[in-house]
Protein backbone atom coordinates (compact mmCIF):
# COMPACT_ATOMS: atom_id res chain seq x y z
CA UNK A 1 0.00 0.00 0.00
CA UNK A 2 0.92 3.46 -0.81
CA UNK A 3 0.16 6.59 0.67
CA UNK A 4 -1.05 9.53 -1.02
CA UNK A 5 1.20 12.35 -0.70
CA UNK A 6 -1.35 15.27 -0.96
CA UNK A 7 -4.59 13.52 1.74
CA UNK A 8 -2.57 10.63 2.88
CA UNK A 9 -4.66 8.14 2.22
CA UNK A 10 -3.85 4.52 1.60
CA UNK A 11 -3.71 3.37 -1.95
CA UNK A 12 -2.67 0.39 -4.05
CA UNK A 13 0.91 0.22 -5.27
CA UNK A 14 -0.25 -0.04 -8.70
CA UNK A 15 -2.50 3.02 -8.58
CA UNK A 16 -1.86 5.99 -10.44
CA UNK A 17 -4.00 8.36 -8.70
CA UNK A 18 -5.64 8.71 -5.52
CA UNK A 19 -8.81 7.14 -5.10
CA UNK A 20 -10.13 10.30 -2.38
CA UNK A 21 -8.23 13.27 -4.13
CA UNK A 22 -6.94 12.22 -7.14
CA UNK A 23 -4.04 13.28 -6.38
CA UNK A 24 -0.96 11.95 -9.20
CA UNK A 25 0.88 8.99 -7.50
CA UNK A 26 3.42 8.40 -9.47
CA UNK A 27 5.37 11.56 -8.65
CA UNK A 28 5.56 13.79 -5.14
CA UNK A 29 3.24 16.98 -5.39
CA UNK A 30 4.94 19.71 -5.63
CA UNK A 31 3.54 22.66 -4.17
CA UNK A 32 2.81 25.64 -5.42
CA UNK A 33 5.16 29.13 -5.51
CA UNK A 34 3.85 31.57 -3.71
CA UNK A 35 3.24 34.56 -5.24
CA UNK A 36 4.90 37.94 -4.39
CA UNK A 37 3.48 40.45 -2.40
CA UNK A 38 3.22 43.14 -5.73
CA UNK A 39 1.97 40.66 -8.08
CA UNK A 40 -1.25 41.42 -9.35
CA UNK A 41 -4.34 39.50 -8.15
CA UNK A 42 -5.18 36.61 -10.93
CA UNK A 43 -7.64 37.57 -13.40
CA UNK A 44 -11.16 36.32 -13.04
CA UNK A 45 -11.57 33.45 -15.29
CA UNK A 46 -13.71 34.37 -18.34
CA UNK A 47 -17.66 34.69 -17.69
CA UNK A 48 -19.63 33.23 -21.32
CA UNK A 49 -21.25 35.93 -23.08
CA UNK A 50 -24.97 36.03 -22.06
CA UNK A 51 -27.51 36.02 -24.94
CA UNK A 52 -29.31 38.47 -26.27
CA UNK A 53 -32.89 39.03 -24.78
CA UNK A 54 -35.40 37.83 -26.77
CA UNK A 55 -38.90 38.92 -26.87
CA UNK A 56 -41.19 36.23 -25.58
CA UNK A 57 -43.19 35.21 -27.97
CA UNK A 58 -47.56 34.43 -26.80
CA UNK A 59 -49.21 31.38 -28.14
CA UNK A 60 -52.09 32.37 -30.61
CA UNK A 61 -55.36 31.27 -28.87
CA UNK A 62 -56.70 28.66 -29.60
CA UNK A 63 -58.85 27.85 -32.91
CA UNK A 64 -62.41 26.30 -32.22
CA UNK A 65 -64.12 25.12 -35.41
CA UNK A 66 -66.64 27.38 -36.34
CA UNK A 67 -70.72 26.54 -35.19
CA UNK A 68 -72.73 25.64 -38.00
CA UNK A 69 -75.71 28.52 -39.46
CA UNK A 70 -78.70 27.58 -38.00
CA UNK A 71 -81.64 26.70 -39.84
CA UNK A 72 -83.29 29.44 -42.13
CA UNK A 73 -86.13 28.82 -40.12
CA UNK A 74 -84.54 30.33 -37.21
CA UNK A 75 -82.46 32.57 -38.84
CA UNK A 76 -83.25 36.55 -37.86
CA UNK A 77 -85.33 37.94 -41.04
CA UNK A 78 -84.59 40.98 -42.72
CA UNK A 79 -87.58 43.15 -43.05
CA UNK A 80 -87.42 45.75 -45.75
CA UNK A 81 -88.75 49.59 -43.80
CA UNK A 82 -91.92 50.38 -44.94
CA UNK A 83 -91.98 53.13 -48.09
CA UNK A 84 -92.62 56.66 -46.45
CA UNK A 85 -96.41 57.66 -46.58
CA UNK A 86 -96.71 60.29 -48.73
CA UNK A 87 -98.05 63.76 -48.21
CA UNK A 88 -101.48 64.41 -48.02
CA UNK A 89 -102.61 65.75 -51.54
CA UNK A 90 -104.24 68.61 -50.06
CA UNK A 91 -101.00 69.41 -48.66
CA UNK A 92 -99.07 68.34 -51.87
CA UNK A 93 -100.55 70.74 -54.17
CA UNK A 94 -100.87 73.76 -52.18
CA UNK A 95 -99.31 76.07 -54.47
CA UNK A 96 -101.66 74.98 -57.19
CA UNK A 97 -104.63 75.09 -54.82
CA UNK A 98 -105.52 78.32 -55.91
CA UNK A 99 -105.91 77.67 -59.66
CA UNK A 100 -109.78 77.39 -61.02
CA UNK A 101 -111.19 76.24 -64.09
CA UNK A 102 -112.88 78.55 -66.26
CA UNK A 103 -116.55 77.43 -65.00
CA UNK A 104 -115.29 79.05 -61.26
CA UNK A 105 -114.47 82.00 -63.21
CA UNK A 106 -117.84 81.92 -65.20
CA UNK A 107 -119.65 81.40 -62.01
CA UNK A 108 -118.29 84.12 -59.87
CA UNK A 109 -118.64 86.93 -63.08
CA UNK A 110 -122.34 85.67 -63.38
CA UNK A 111 -122.84 86.16 -59.90
CA UNK A 112 -121.04 89.49 -59.11
CA UNK A 113 -123.65 90.74 -62.64
CA UNK A 114 -126.25 89.89 -60.81
CA UNK A 115 -126.19 91.30 -57.96
CA UNK A 116 -125.81 94.46 -59.46
CA UNK A 117 -128.81 93.92 -61.78
CA UNK A 118 -131.00 93.17 -58.74
CA UNK A 119 -129.55 96.13 -57.26
CA UNK A 120 -130.53 98.67 -60.39
CA UNK A 121 -133.85 96.65 -60.86
CA UNK A 122 -134.68 98.06 -57.38
CA UNK A 123 -135.50 101.22 -59.32
CA UNK A 124 -136.79 100.23 -62.52
CA UNK A 125 -140.62 99.70 -63.07
CA UNK A 126 -141.58 96.54 -61.20
CA UNK A 127 -145.76 97.13 -62.08
CA UNK A 128 -147.77 100.00 -63.16
CA UNK A 129 -145.33 102.94 -63.21
CA UNK A 130 -144.07 102.32 -59.39
CA UNK A 131 -141.05 101.10 -58.90
CA UNK A 132 -139.30 98.85 -56.18
CA UNK A 133 -138.34 101.43 -54.55
CA UNK A 134 -141.15 103.93 -54.69
CA UNK A 135 -143.13 100.97 -52.21
CA UNK A 136 -140.73 101.27 -49.72
CA UNK A 137 -142.50 104.29 -47.79
CA UNK A 138 -145.90 104.68 -49.51
CA UNK A 139 -145.87 108.28 -48.22
CA UNK A 140 -145.83 106.79 -44.29
CA UNK A 141 -142.50 108.40 -43.27
CA UNK A 142 -140.58 105.44 -42.55
CA UNK A 143 -139.02 102.69 -44.53
CA UNK A 144 -140.34 99.33 -44.90
CA UNK A 145 -138.73 95.82 -45.89
CA UNK A 146 -142.57 94.09 -46.54
CA UNK A 147 -146.00 95.51 -47.02
CA UNK A 148 -149.29 93.46 -46.57
CA UNK A 149 -151.98 95.76 -48.25
CA UNK A 150 -154.58 94.43 -49.50
CA UNK A 151 -154.30 90.82 -48.02
CA UNK A 152 -151.55 90.51 -50.20
CA UNK A 153 -147.49 90.02 -49.19
CA UNK A 154 -145.37 92.26 -51.19
CA UNK A 155 -140.83 92.59 -50.63
CA UNK A 156 -139.95 96.23 -50.87
CA UNK A 157 -137.54 97.69 -53.13
CA UNK A 158 -135.61 98.29 -49.58
CA UNK A 159 -135.32 94.12 -49.53
CA UNK A 160 -134.19 93.81 -52.92
CA UNK A 161 -131.76 96.52 -52.51
CA UNK A 162 -129.78 95.00 -49.79
CA UNK A 163 -129.97 91.37 -51.22
CA UNK A 164 -128.72 92.92 -54.50
CA UNK A 165 -125.61 94.33 -52.50
CA UNK A 166 -124.86 90.82 -50.72
CA UNK A 167 -124.53 88.76 -53.51
CA UNK A 168 -122.29 91.66 -54.87
CA UNK A 169 -120.26 91.22 -52.13
CA UNK A 170 -120.17 87.39 -52.66
CA UNK A 171 -119.22 87.74 -56.05
CA UNK A 172 -116.45 90.08 -55.30
CA UNK A 173 -114.98 87.83 -52.68
CA UNK A 174 -115.19 85.29 -54.68
CA UNK A 175 -113.13 86.44 -57.58
CA UNK A 176 -110.46 88.18 -54.82
CA UNK A 177 -110.35 85.13 -52.60
CA UNK A 178 -110.99 82.32 -55.13
CA UNK A 179 -112.12 80.74 -52.45
CA UNK A 180 -115.29 77.99 -53.38
CA UNK A 181 -116.98 77.95 -49.92
CA UNK A 182 -118.16 81.55 -50.65
CA UNK A 183 -120.27 80.33 -53.84
CA UNK A 184 -122.44 78.37 -51.32
CA UNK A 185 -123.17 81.94 -49.49
CA UNK A 186 -124.00 83.10 -52.83
CA UNK A 187 -126.29 80.80 -53.89
CA UNK A 188 -127.88 81.24 -50.03
CA UNK A 189 -128.81 85.00 -50.93
CA UNK A 190 -129.80 84.30 -54.32
CA UNK A 191 -132.59 81.75 -52.86
CA UNK A 192 -133.39 84.59 -50.70
CA UNK A 193 -133.66 86.84 -53.76
CA UNK A 194 -135.34 84.52 -56.11
CA UNK A 195 -138.37 83.86 -53.38
CA UNK A 196 -138.94 87.62 -53.06
CA UNK A 197 -139.46 87.28 -56.52
CA UNK A 198 -141.94 85.06 -57.08
CA UNK A 199 -143.57 86.03 -53.58
CA UNK A 200 -143.84 89.99 -55.74
CA UNK A 201 -144.88 88.37 -59.19
CA UNK A 202 -147.51 86.40 -57.22
CA UNK A 203 -149.01 89.06 -55.48
CA UNK A 204 -148.92 91.35 -59.12
CA UNK A 205 -150.76 88.34 -60.91
CA UNK A 206 -153.17 88.19 -58.37
CA UNK A 207 -153.77 91.55 -56.89
CA UNK A 208 -153.03 93.62 -60.38
CA UNK A 209 -152.96 91.89 -63.65
CA UNK A 210 -149.89 89.64 -65.10
CA UNK A 211 -149.95 92.26 -68.10
CA UNK A 212 -149.02 94.93 -65.56
CA UNK A 213 -145.51 93.89 -64.44
CA UNK A 214 -143.02 95.80 -65.64
CA UNK A 215 -139.63 95.29 -66.78
CA UNK A 216 -137.93 95.50 -63.17
CA UNK A 217 -139.65 92.67 -61.88
CA UNK A 218 -138.53 90.64 -64.44
CA UNK A 219 -134.83 91.42 -63.98
CA UNK A 220 -135.44 91.02 -60.34
CA UNK A 221 -136.82 87.24 -61.03
CA UNK A 222 -134.32 86.37 -63.70
CA UNK A 223 -131.16 87.58 -62.30
CA UNK A 224 -131.83 86.38 -58.91
CA UNK A 225 -132.16 82.91 -60.63
CA UNK A 226 -129.02 83.61 -62.75
CA UNK A 227 -127.39 84.25 -58.82
CA UNK A 228 -128.31 80.77 -57.96
CA UNK A 229 -126.72 79.67 -61.02
CA UNK A 230 -123.55 81.16 -61.30
CA UNK A 231 -123.05 80.13 -57.19
CA UNK A 232 -123.26 76.94 -58.09
CA UNK A 233 -121.01 77.09 -60.89
CA UNK A 234 -118.39 79.02 -58.66
CA UNK A 235 -118.15 75.90 -56.14
CA UNK A 236 -116.48 73.73 -59.52
CA UNK A 237 -113.07 73.09 -59.66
Amino acid sequence: MSACPQCGSENKEEAKFCIKCGASLGAPAQAAAPLPADAPPPAPPPQAPQAAYQQPQYQQPPQYPQQAAPPAAYQQQQYAAPPAAPYPAAYATAPAARTRSSLFWVGALIVLVSGILVLVSTFMPWFLDATGWDGVTYGEGFAKLFDYGDGYPLFTGLCSLIIGVLIVMMGVLILVTRSKGLGGLAILFSIFALGMAITNLTTIVRAINFSEMQVGMYIFLIFSFLGLVGGGLSMSR
